[in-house]
């Protein structure tokens, strides 16, 4: 079999069926060869009617295979048991929440076909506001930074370039053998903590690995969905320190040029997003008395840092907020008529 579709969820029975449908309209393009795929459902034990949901889909003729858990595992150990319950030899991390853009099957499937033995790909996304109602831009950097298929090759290399960018899950394919190979080498439990995913991806990653950037906008994602807010205002920013952090850390060794490259991009992008809408929304003292200390730590010595990201903890929330609604009436409508959105009306 090719290639799995592995969707961890809990309690997104709603969502859940939105991606499926998505799914189901491709399975019949041209070119793809349905027997070999299937999608791989794990359950982490939802209260909702997810396992009816998936029911109805198996019974309409949908490839699933489907494990539900007794109790909760945690995300990592439902994403990790997604991928074990999978025979393809290529898997597809799907969160439930997101969906495939039209024609995303068959664009894997064919860069599959022609790029034997990757370790892997990255798809682009599109966002979209969180009701659905609308497509927004969001810089996914695969299809922003990448105009053709890329490949990439080597662990540094690979990590340097679009490391940063493999936190969405959805956006990556794997080689399942490599994935379990990793999982078998050393012990996983340190890393998980929201992020296997991107430990493993680094873990599987060797000199002779071979990546694929492949831009067009496969996955449908829905921005301002992030579950960690429900914790507390500072748990994303605190996941995405430490996390690329642990994960690259960990593989790279902290003295790698390829982690530094890699750690200034998450600084220069992902804390610098974390800080500007904490920012915008009037994010508490607390927050800023954890989040400070915490990307100086880390972040101290990249250059992009003092440019990009820690200007925004130490400027007024009303300069902030005059900012973003320039850039929403000036270079925000530029970018989204580039990628082809209409303009909300």
């Amino acid at each position: 079999m090719r290639l799995s579709i592995c969707i961890p969820t809990y309690n997104r029975a709603h969502t859940l069926r939105r991606l499926l449908d998505s799914i189901a309209a491709q399975i019949g393009d041209d070119g793809f060869d349905r027997d070999g795929f299937e999608i791989a459902i794990s359950d982490n034990a939802s209260t909702d009617d997810t396992s009816d949901v998936v029911a109805g889909y198996v019974a309409a003729g949908l490839p699933i295979t489907y494990h539900r858990f007794e109790e909760n595992k945690g995300f990592d150990r439902n994403l990790m048991n997604a991928i074990e319950i999978a025979a393809g030899e290529y898997c597809w991390l799907f969160g439930s929440d997101d969906f495939l853009e039209p024609d995303g099957l068959s664009r894997v499937w064919k860069a599959l076909g022609e790029h034997p033995s990757l370790t892997g790909m990255s798809v682009g996304s599109q966002g979209y506001s969180p009701n659905l109602d609308r497509q927004i831009f969001v810089n996914d950097h695969i299809s922003t930074e990448f105009a053709t298929d890329t490949m990439l090759e080597g662990r540094d290399a690979i990590i340097a370039s679009i490391g940063p960018w493999m936190g969405f899950i959805s956006s990556l394919v794997v080689c399942r053998e490599r994935w379990r190979a990793a999982i078998r080498s050393a012990p996983v439990e340190p890393y998980m903590h929201g992020y296997i995913h991107l430990y493993l991806c680094a873990k599987m990653l060797d000199e002779d690995s071979r990546w694929i950037c492949v831009p067009d906008r496969l996955v449908g994602c829905r921005t301002g969905n992030d579950s960690f807010l429900a914790k507390d205002e500072f748990a994303r920013t605190r996941l995405d320190i430490e996390g690329y952090d642990l994960a690259f850390g960990a593989t790279l060794g902290r003295t790698n040029p390829a982690y530094r490259q890699a750690m200034a991009k998450v600084s220069a992008f992902y804390i610098r997003t974390h800080f500007l809408n904490a920012k915008v929304k009037g994010a508490s003292g607390a927050y800023w008395k954890q989040a400070i200390p915490m990307s100086l730590t880390h972040y101290w010595r990249y250059p992009t840092f003092w440019t990009k990201t820690f200007p925004i903890a130490v400027t007024p929330r009303f300069v902030m907020l005059g900012v973003r609604t320039a850039y929403r009436g000036t270079v925000k409508p530029i970018l989204e008529r580039r990628r082809g959105i209409k303009p909300q009306r």
